[in-house]
């Protein structure tokens, strides 16, 4: 099965076209094969924001968290409007460097996208593990406005919130009981 897939992603004409190179990466991606996406995205010579996104994916993978950080740090200045750089920013820098650090870019995108679900979850998370327990609430309290049922599924098991679980628990019960009785 997995010679039948790598065959129809190199089936896939090679050019310097940046469009065939990235689906060829993302096939690649989607086969377990990194470094064979790497390779191939190291071959656009003038990567647009989608390469760049597969590559940090890719680095991602490959537990490569400078070599990310240094893609996305400097994308949050290029293009602020795309929340995605924020939030792989932060998850690079949190490796990389520091809670803290990640902690702080989530802050700036926060200020650019404020009801950004997955920046204020993520904000929850590096409360909760410094402590800032209130914070915290806050923070997931917020996040839920955006997806309740996706950001109660994902913090219930997050072990980065595990501080709050019992909170995460009540709210899930009352989150239940007002969609089965509207």
């Amino acid at each position: 099965m997995l010679c039948q897939f790598r065959r129809r992603i190199e089936a896939i004409p090679v050019t310097h076209d940046p469009d065939a190179a990235c689906r060829r990466a993302m096939g690649y991606l989607e086969l377990g094969l990194p470094e064979e996406a790497l390779a191939e995205l190291d071959e656009i010579t003038a990567p647009g924001s989608l390469a760049l996104h597969l590559r940090v994916d890719v680095l991602f993978r490959l537990g490569d968290w400078p070599a990310a950080a240094a893609i996305c740090v400097p994308m949050t200045e290029q293009e602020p409007s795309d929340p995605g750089w924020w939030i792989q920013a932060a998850y690079a820098q949190r490796r990389a460097a520091s809670l803290q650090e990640a902690e702080m870019i989530l802050r700036a995108g926060l200020t650019r996208h404020p009801a950004n679900g997955m920046m204020l979850y993520n904000l929850a998370c590096y409360a909760c593990m410094q402590g800032r327990t209130d914070e915290a609430r806050g923070y997931f309290h917020r996040a839920t406005a955006t997806d309740p049922e996706q950001m109660l599924e994902m913090g219930l098991i997050d072990p980065d919130l595990e501080a709050i679980r019992p909170w995460l628990l009540e709210l899930l019960a009352a989150h239940r009981t007002r969609t089965t009785s509207a």
